[in-house]
């Protein structure tokens, strides 16, 4: 389903409109679309591929751990989103004095270049800082809101358009999974 409904949003958001919350609702259209014409048969082998591993992913044990996947998925981009606009509005001056520090002990790094920032980095306090910053989830929500946003900045702000993306679709991706749920209700798991 990502290999179709991706591209689909991709081309939507080039050629219709450039919001990427704009194609909400394009995704759950075509998935109830794709489900109407499995129903009723109009899509061949695909279909009957279709509906046999949407069968397998909405029962037993698989169903319990698809639908915690995604709601982690859709809880961790909410919170980096979160914390990035934190990080752009509630802390911004506290960031920007924190991004005058960094260029000024880091300034010969050329951030666009990733050589260059890699050649800096040291790989033992990249894993080393991975304990704090689950901590930080925790325990300094400030910390973590600044960092965010001063990542995001040097990405150019493609962390959060993608994080918009991946959440936007998450977002789908759980509407239509509880939707296939509650349409092949009472079907039979097929095996093969």
């Amino acid at each position: 389903m990502t290999g179709i409904l991706l591209p689909v949003r991709l081309l939507f958001v080039e050629f219709v409109s450039n919001d990427t919350w704009g194609s909400l609702g394009l995704i759950s259209a075509i998935s109830v679309i794709i489900v109407i014409l499995v129903k009723k048969g109009k899509l061949g082998k695909f279909g009957k591929m279709f509906e046999r591993e949407m069968l397998r992913l909405t029962s037993g044990k698989r169903r319990v751990f698809v639908f915690s996947m995604i709601t982690i998925m859709v809880v961790y981009f909410s919170l980096s989103i979160t914390l990035i606009d934190s990080g752009n509005t509630i802390y911004l001056e506290e960031k920007e004095r924190i991004m005058v520090q960094v260029f000024d002990h880091y300034g010969d790094i050329d951030f666009e270049n990733p050589e260059s920032v890699l050649e800096t980095l040291e790989p033992e306090q990249v894993v080393s800082g991975i304990p704090d910053y689950a901590n930080s989830f925790l325990n300094d929500y400030k910390s973590l809101a600044i960092t965010q946003a001063i990542v995001n900045d040097f990405s150019n702000g493609f962390i959060l358009h993608f994080h918009s993306v991946f959440l936007i679709e998450g977002l789908e991706l759980l509407g239509v999974y509880v939707f296939y749920t509650i349409t092949l209700r009472g079907k039979k798991e097929v095996t093969i």
